[in-house]
């Protein structure tokens, strides 16, 4: 779900995604290169609404 919404983004590619899990419980870092920071904040409100995503941020 969250790789599709990325791809579906124009101007936004996915570079590179890292998964961990412990006791069950997923975290992931996502690498993308976007054109503009306006469509990076637009990205992190879609992500956001994905269910069972509980944190998006940008680092």
């Amino acid at each position: 779900n969250i790789t599709s919404i990325i791809s579906k983004e124009n101007g936004i590619t996915l570079r590179s995604i890292g998964i961990d899990s412990n006791d069950g419980l997923f975290s992931g870092t996502l690498t993308v290169m976007v054109g503009d920071t306006g469509r990076l904040e637009a990205l992190i409100k879609k992500l956001r609404t994905v269910k069972g995503v509980k944190q998006v941020s940008r680092n």
